[in-house]
């Protein structure tokens, strides 16, 4: 065990948390340290927090292919525009947040939250299926 992890360890035993805000705790510190280190850097890129853990350049291409995905696999058709209107909601809620790193379940989020707003019912369905698999 590194010598930081067992700070960690020993500052969550010391606070008696059960296992399960342990893990919620965790989840927040890796999202905190790495938010604090990039607000600190001249890197304007944003970032992306996988379920494996694994931190990722944010690519607004993937996210496009989702929707689009969705969308065929549902039958429907989005043009370019009707793309892009879905990504500059998905835009605004992360500048929102005023944050260079999220994770993939913030952005999944917004992207149903801004197929929803946008009237794409249908889509939304597909897409939550979609997601899930």
């Amino acid at each position: 065990m590194s010598e930081l992890s067992q700070m960690v360890l020993d500052y969550y035993k010391n606070k008696e948390y059960d296992i399960n805000k342990i893990v919620n705790e965790i989840d927040k510190l890796k999202i905190d340290v790495v938010k604090d280190y990039l607000d600190n850097s001249p890197d304007e890129s944003l970032y992306v927090i996988k379920r494996s853990g694994n931190l990722e350049q944010y690519s607004r291409d993937k996210i496009a292919r989702s929707i689009k995905n969705a969308a065929d696999s549902n039958g429907q058709y989005l043009n370019r525009s009707d793309v892009e209107i879905l990504m500059e909601d998905v835009s605004n809620h992360m500048k929102d947040l005023n944050r260079k790193v999220f994770k993939t379940s913030e952005i999944k989020e917004f992207v149903k939250q801004s197929l929803k707003d946008e009237g794409y019912g249908k889509i939304y369905d597909s897409y939550v299926s979609y997601i899930q698999v």
